[in-house]
């Protein structure tokens, strides 16, 4: 873990728009966590979610989650995340990664209390109303049936 932690403060910070995708994708890879793992249908839906959200390729998308998964593994909480997301994303973009959180959580038909709980959580840290996290629930719904 510390060597991990060196590699980390050694390397180049990454750019601000790169870091603000980790941020989001942290959440996104926390969402698919929180039963224990991440199984392959969570894994294909984050791919799926991450590219074209994020304007990403699949080779970039697969990176990113890559990274997003490490930065997860080193996170002691949620605030180092959605201070980042909290700076730099307006209104509309915060509804949309609740809209993709949502969809993460629900993909698998089951919406137990610690998905909730995170959804709440982290639609508190982000300024997020429960009005519209219920939106963004009923959006996330519609498009998982589409899907």
């Amino acid at each position: 873990m510390l060597d991990r932690l060196k590699k980390r403060l050694e390397a180049e910070p990454a750019p601000q728009s790169d870091q603000l995708h980790i941020a989001a994708a942290a959440l996104l890879v926390r969402a698919a966590l929180i039963d224990g793992s991440i199984d392959m249908a969570e894994e294909k839906l984050l791919a799926r979610l991450i590219g074209p959200h994020f304007g990403l390729n699949d080779a970039e998308a697969a990176s990113l989650l890559a990274d997003a998964k490490a930065a997860m593994d080193d996170a002691n909480d949620l605030f180092q995340f959605t201070q980042k997301i909290n700076a730099h994303f307006g209104a509309a973009h915060k509804l949309m990664l609740m809209e993709l959180l949502w969809q993460v959580v629900l993909s698998d038909g089951v919406l137990d209390d610690y998905e909730a709980n995170l959804l709440r959580r982290v639609a508190g840290l982000i300024y997020v109303t429960d009005g519209q996290s219920g939106a963004a629930r009923k959006k996330a719904e519609t498009a998982l049936k589409g899907q």
